[in-house]
């Protein structure tokens, strides 16, 4: 009687270690609920142009993933140029491009065109579940900054523009890789997801 009560409190112990581990496993993949596109991730309805005030929009048209190609790798080279170039990067055999369709609008005609950078806000990246991928690598952190800063991505007074990312195969292939984006809408912030898979 004693060894099975002494069974019994072995065995008990070891049934909770597998059921928090499972569900550990669980948690970390699962999917922030996503947004459909396009969606609007920047707005300021006090937006001045030549002393007049319009309500100027940013927003994701489309996102696409694909192969690196001749032609995509030049385009990715010129816009990330140095840091690419000094590090021993393969961009067609390990990663995947990100291409990130934006459209900027105000609301009426105005006397010239918006001077803005196609740009994501701080805050935005690349996630799989909680994890910030760019926590855990150099090139994809350098990326991010790159793509959430004016002046390094340049401003332009197109209508229409993108951003790009190489993303690890890795990551890449993960069906719950997301594009986590902080949307401002009139000095208020809240977080939206993008499925990438």
């Amino acid at each position: 009687m004693v060894s099975v009560s002494l069974l019994g409190a072995c065995s008990g112990p070891k049934d909770n270690r597998v059921t928090e581990q499972a569900h550990t496993t669980i948690k970390s993949v699962k999917k922030n609920e996503s947004v459909n596109l396009p969606v609007n991730i920047f707005k300021d309805s006090n937006y001045k142009i030549v002393m007049d005030t319009f309500i100027f929009t940013r927003s994701i048209t489309n996102v696409e993933m694909k192969d690196f190609d001749e032609s995509s790798e030049l385009d990715f080279r010129d816009r990330y140029n140095s840091y690419v170039s000094n590090k021993n990067i393969n961009l067609k055999n390990d990663f995947k491009l990100l291409i990130i369709h934006m459209k900027h609008e105000i609301n009426e005609k105005a006397k010239s065109s918006p001077l803005e950078g196609f740009v994501l806000n701080k805050g935005s990246g690349l996630v799989i579940g909680d994890k910030e991928l760019a926590s855990g690598n150099q090139f994809l952190e350098y990326q991010q900054t790159y793509i959430t800063t004016d002046y390094m991505v340049g401003r332009t007074i197109k209508e229409s523009g993108n951003i790009v990312l190489a993303i690890p195969n890795e990551f890449a292939k993960n069906k719950s890789l997301q594009l986590k984006l902080v949307q401002k809408i009139d000095g208020k912030n809240q977080l939206v997801y993008i499925d990438l898979n």
